[in-house]
């Protein structure tokens, strides 16, 4: 698959598991605010509602189609005063603006699933928000290196979580046969 050919969920089993997982542990209660960034098809949550109740559901996209509101997600996230505490970051590709964003405005505590694509040439991970959690920001990579950095782009990442005085109480990955990793993280407040 290369950063040009998206595909919306052409085996979700993987994605499903790990919601369920993070669903059945902590919101279990039916109370959970669910924020569905780039919701495509909205095949996803869709099956996930037929099994878990949720409080409340919001699609963002920004393609225009009926049952979800047309704004780019990251700019909703880095508005605030949102209180989802399900945030699902499926962009394929780089969900670190995104993630920033989330990071900045989240309430005591919230569940994120990220699906996070590798691309072809690895250049689709080498965005901004990656470069500066990485202490690289500006600088030039050539491609023969970006493919090692990509690892740790996404690990520099998802630990910025301590500058925004946040802390990770539980993180998994699920295992994925392509170009892409799909991982969720329970966050709390400090």
């Amino acid at each position: 698959m290369t950063a040009s050919q998206k595909t919306d969920n052409h085996d979700p089993r993987a994605k499903l598991n790990l919601r369920r997982y993070f669903l059945e542990k902590y919101h279990r209660d039916g109370h959970g605010r669910v924020l569905d960034c780039c919701m495509g098809s909205g095949f996803i949550w869709r099956e996930l509602q037929r099994e878990w109740k949720v409080a409340s559901y919001v699609g963002l996209d920004v393609k225009p189609k009926k049952g979800r509101l047309k704004i780019d997600s990251a700019r909703y996230l880095e508005a605030g005063g949102w209180d989802h505490d399900i945030i699902d970051i499926d962009t394929y590709g780089a969900p670190w603006k995104h993630w920033v964003a989330m990071l900045e405005h989240m309430g005591t505590s919230a569940t994120a699933f990220l699906t996070i694509g590798r691309g072809r040439g690895e250049s689709s991970v080498m965005d901004n928000a990656s470069k500066k959690a990485m202490g690289i920001y500006g600088m030039s990579i050539p491609p023969a290196i970006r493919g090692e950095l990509w690892g740790l782009g996404v690990m520099y990442s998802l630990t910025a979580v301590d500058s925004y005085g946040i802390e990770i109480t539980e993180a998994l990955e699920a295992e994925s046969t392509g170009n892409a990793r799909y991982i969720g993280v329970r966050l709390r407040r400090k």
